[in-house]
């Protein structure tokens, strides 16, 4: 499986950007209903994950974080892609999965190219070789995290990415 990412993510130039689209993808909370849940700032997260079980997890996971706000999630690359280029600036923040039933995540990483220079995008997938990794970099992921061995640093990166609590110093995300 490795090997075949490995020639998806290296022929990336011919995956096309899709048109707007009506493709249902799946609310998870209201881009509207976002509490503040006291934190300094908010962070808006789109999550493209395919496995309905991790998925659930993940989404409870993040909203345990004050003042992450899910906004949507998508189970495919075309919805994850129409939902991306109908929604451009309402996010801070894509979770990305690269091994989709349907598709790639590699779309959605490559459609997140010209993305605002605020927003940013992790991989949070399994499987993930050096060169996978460094092929995610250079489709300007901002971290890449395994499912299995990395979600307390995925998690960690999240909250950093929030800022400090009032009056602690200021930390920078890194990639682990």
């Amino acid at each position: 499986m490795d090997r075949g990412l490995m020639v998806t993510i290296a022929h990336v130039q011919h995956i096309t950007l899709l048109p707007r689209a009506s493709t249902p993808v799946s609310r998870v909370t209201g881009v509207d209903d976002a509490g503040d849940k006291g934190a300094s700032r908010s962070l808006r997260v789109f999550v493209i994950e395919d496995e309905m079980a991790l998925r659930n997890l993940l989404v409870d996971a993040l909203q345990e974080i004050p003042g992450v706000e899910v906004l949507f999630y998508a189970d495919n690359e075309v919805s994850a892609t129409n939902w991306l280029s109908s929604h451009d600036s309402a996010w801070d923040l894509a979770v990305v999965d690269l091994y989709l039933r349907q598709g790639s995540g590699v779309g959605a990483l490559n459609w997140c190219i010209t993305r605002r220079e605020d927003q940013r995008v992790v991989v949070l997938s399994s499987q993930l070789s050096q060169e996978v990794r460094r092929k995610c970099l250079a489709l300007r992921a901002d971290a890449v995290f395994d499912k299995a061995s990395e979600m307390d640093d995925f998690l960690a990166y999240c909250r950093a990415l929030l800022g400090p609590p009032v009056g602690a110093p200021a930390v920078t995300p890194r990639m682990p």
